[in-house]
């Protein structure tokens, strides 16, 4: 049965999507750099950041929680493509369930090496959908997100999750 949410956030998105996530389901929160008890029977819904293709504190989260759920969040929508991808990545069992949801960005909130990395990839996104006629409202908001911040995170995106763990009680 799961019990409780673990997350890591670098900038403050997936921590709202983990705090919605609680409010929701009724679980606590536990944010994954102030865990180090392992816990290995303890089954987990787990929130990660998505960076340069990994979800970020998912090796620590596995070591030390069964994680049931991941859910990765990043700057582009939401598709069934994203999640089959990161199944693949993690090389996931059919057991866990993956969730891809659409987070937030603004290069202000970023910390450490992070910032500077990220600095490239919006200058790429910036080019990239500034050479397009036109944009979905998808790449509206990525593009958003690249030039001055902005966030995808509402509670409606949690869904699909949500759905996903009344079943499992």
């Amino acid at each position: 049965m799961i019990s409780a949410i673990v997350y890591t956030s670098n900038s403050g998105y997936t921590a709202e999507y983990a705090r919605m996530l609680g409010e929701l389901t009724g679980l606590p929160l536990y944010d994954l750099h102030r865990v180090s008890d392992p816990q290995p029977q303890r089954e987990v819904i787990f929130l990660g950041w998505l960076m340069a293709g990994n979800v970020k504190g998912y090796a620590k989260a596995d070591r030390l929680y069964k994680v049931r759920a991941v859910c990765q969040v990043g700057m582009g929508p939401a598709t069934k493509a994203a999640s089959d991808k990161l199944r693949q990545r993690l090389k996931l069992s059919p057991e866990v369930q993956v969730f891809t949801l659409q987070g937030g960005f603004d290069i202000r909130r970023l910390h450490g090496p992070y910032k500077w990395i990220m600095q490239v990839k919006c200058r790429d996104i910036r080019r990239t959908l500034e050479g397009k006629a036109s944009l979905t409202p998808a790449q509206q908001l990525t593009y958003d997100m690249a030039t001055r911040g902005a966030s995808a995170v509402k509670q409606e995106n949690l869904t699909d999750i949500v759905n996903w763990y009344k079943t499992t009680r």
